[in-house]
């Protein structure tokens, strides 16, 4: 059974209702029914700011803002920042395997190419849904593929995002069935 805690930032209360499903799918791809979800609320993450205003997701994932249990559950960091790694403006998601952690940011997943301008819903979920399906493929073991239309292929930007289909392609089922085994 896989314990899975979702945490959010302030501001994303809104959307937590609708993402549920998405999660669950994503969920059941990889864990078949053998998952426990669970919500909280995600605080302190102003110190992991740099002074542009985005979220330093090494930092966060490596030290999050709950201390309270040790191992035994994924833990996936919702914000609604820009997180970025060194080397990159921006990324969209960070996974952390050892830890099993995972940092997503839903800046411009909520938006439209101008960034200005929110997204249909319906656009969002699907969104979101790549990236959970991506950053898990990472955690059970996948690398990123070759295959841009795969939904293991790194992503730049939202157009890139947007051209994937949400699973992953034959070649990373392939891989994903021979580290199940």
């Amino acid at each position: 059974m896989h314990s899975i805690r979702i945490w959010f930032v302030d501001g994303l209360e809104e959307y937590m209702e609708s993402f549920k499903d998405v999660f669950n799918a994503a969920f059941k791809f990889y864990f078949d029914e053998a998952f426990n979800v669970s919500y909280y609320r995600l605080d302190g993450v102003d110190r992991y700011l740099d002074s542009s205003g985005r979220i330093n997701a090494k930092d966060l994932i490596l030290d999050p803002p709950d201390k309270s249990e040790d191992g035994g559950h994924i833990d996936i960091f919702l914000v609604d920042r820009d997180i970025y790694l060194p080397g990159f403006t921006y990324v969209f998601a960070v996974t952390h395997p050892p830890l099993s952690r995972i940092v997503i940011s839903l800046f411009r997943l909520l938006r439209k190419y101008s960034l200005v301008e929110f997204e249909d819903e319906s656009v969002v979920k699907e969104r979101l849904f790549k990236e959970v399906m991506h950053e898990l493929g990472h955690l059970v073991g996948l690398d990123h593929c070759d295959n841009k239309l795969c939904v293991m292929a790194f992503s730049k930007n939202l157009k890139e995002l947007d051209s994937k289909v949400p699973y992953p392609c034959e070649v990373c089922i392939e891989k994903l069935e021979k580290l199940s085994k």
